[in-house]
């Protein structure tokens, strides 16, 4: 059996040297077959097993380089910490959404200024107070060792609940104008694609980080997660309101997506931010 598995590699494992020149034979042979219009022909009955054959030995050959690479690539000493050490990794991981909200942030007060929107202004203006949220946790973030008392994390944590709690209002008074006044985001030319993008991103984020910071056990990240959530419910609003204010529909039902989706998310941000004063107020009088 040993034998027939050694034959059997050798046969279908062919390497870059013999896997390339093979692909590139059957894609000649696959465009010859489709541009003639001989899919049915014996022509293209030998080229498709032939093309099957290289797929798998070019996949071979891909895969066994990715691991050469990633062996390579890991004993670099600021990846291999990446690796073994779960709070730096959530803490670059931060650092990142930091990053890509503040280029939102930019791209709504540009938006904001070169269109003269107070809406735009209102969002940018949200998200760098976001931001500010966001710099406040990074820097008092646990690094694993135990240096940060579990205390003074829950002070960070209810700290972080208020800061919600004013942005939550904040955010309700901006909603309530938008929906008075029956006005959305209006996103020029394609941004709104980018702001699907921006929206989706923060959705996965927000899931992900979910999962990701549950294990530590740390209010600091926890904290993290929220705003994580926040942004992300938050994004989703805009995005809702920009797409009913571009691609259409009555005045009535886009008032009441409007008000039913601010309500919603008005309700969850406050509710997340309300949740963390009082849990971090109790947790402090049982310590």
């Amino acid at each position: 059996m040993q034998r027939i598995w050694t034959i059997a590699k050798k046969i279908l494992f062919l390497g870059w040297k013999w896997a390339l020149p093979l692909a590139a034979l059957s894609a000649a042979a696959l465009f010859f077959v489709f541009s003639r219009g001989l899919q049915e022909s014996p022509a293209a009955y030998a080229a498709y097993p032939v093309s099957f054959y290289a797929l798998i030995a070019l996949t071979e050959a891909a895969v066994r380089t990715g691991r050469s690479v990633w062996r390579r690539v890991s004993a670099v000493p600021l990846v291999e910490r990446w690796r073994r050490d779960g709070y730096f990794r959530v803490h670059w991981g931060l650092v990142l959404s930091l990053l890509v909200n503040l280029c939102y942030a930019g791209l709504r007060i540009v938006c904001a200024v070169r269109y003269a929107s107070f809406w735009d202004g209102a969002l940018g203006l949200y998200y760098v107070l976001l931001c500010a949220l966001r710099i406040y946790l990074i820097r008092r973030m646990p690094d694993g060792s135990g240096g940060i008392p579990y205390a003074a994390e829950l002070r960070t944590y209810r700290n972080a609940g208020w800061l919600l709690v004013g942005l939550g209002l904040a955010l309700t008074g901006i909603a309530v104008q938008i929906v008075q006044d029956g006005q959305g985001y209006d996103y020029p030319g394609t941004l709104i694609y980018a702001a699907a993008v921006y929206s989706f991103y923060c959705l996965t984020m927000a899931v992900i980080n979910a999962v990701k910071y549950r294990r530590f056990r740390s209010p600091v990240l926890s904290a993290a997660k929220a705003v994580s959530l926040t942004t992300a419910f938050v994004s989703i609003f805009s995005l809702e309101t920009a797409m009913l204010a571009q691609f259409g529909g009555e005045a009535r039902f886009q008032q009441v997506m409007t008000a039913s989706t601010a309500a919603a998310v008005c309700a969850l941000v406050l509710g997340i931010a309300l949740y963390m004063v009082l849990s971090a107020g109790r947790k402090r009088k049982q310590l």
